[in-house]
């Protein structure tokens, strides 16, 4: 009883060692200069939909303000790397548009502002008057019916 006692101890120490040491396996390091070109952030030379996504990435969204120099750089990235890419057509057109939009921002002058100004504040007026008009309106029928 005794031996077979040390038999099975013996065998789930060799078992635990074998298991134990099939883990332990290292690995050859790998060479880096022919799978892994260096780049910036991550390995590799992003493709063409890569640079789109960033660009209109930093274009922004709800809750993102646009960063219009970025998203530029990265659109003009994709026109110069890749010409020949379904998105260049699409890359040229933001960029135009963030050009315009730069040079509108530029050109914009205090009077046009202030004008603009004048206008908003009127149309929140109107949208108030609005809002008690139909809320006016709305008693009206509550008394008629």
């Amino acid at each position: 009883m005794n031996t077979t006692v040390n038999r099975k101890l013996y065998w789930i120490l060799f078992l635990l060692i074998f298991f134990t040491g099939a883990c332990a396996a290292v690995r050859p390091p790998e060479e880096k200069g022919a799978a892994y070109p260096e780049g910036k952030i991550a390995p590799g030379v992003p493709s063409d939909e890569d640079l789109f996504l960033l660009g209109t990435s930093y274009l922004g969204n709800a809750e993102l303000n646009p960063d219009y120099f970025n998203a530029r750089a990265a659109f003009d990235k994709l026109v110069k790397t890749y010409p020949h890419s379904k998105r260049r057509h699409t890359s040229e057109l933001f960029i135009r548009l963030i050009d315009e939009l730069q040079s509108l921002k530029a050109r914009k002058s205090p009077e046009a502002l202030n004008k603009l100004l004048r206008e908003n504040e009127q149309m929140k007026k109107d949208l108030e008057r609005l809002k008690r008009l139909e809320i006016e309106t709305e008693r009206r029928d509550r008394m008629l019916r």
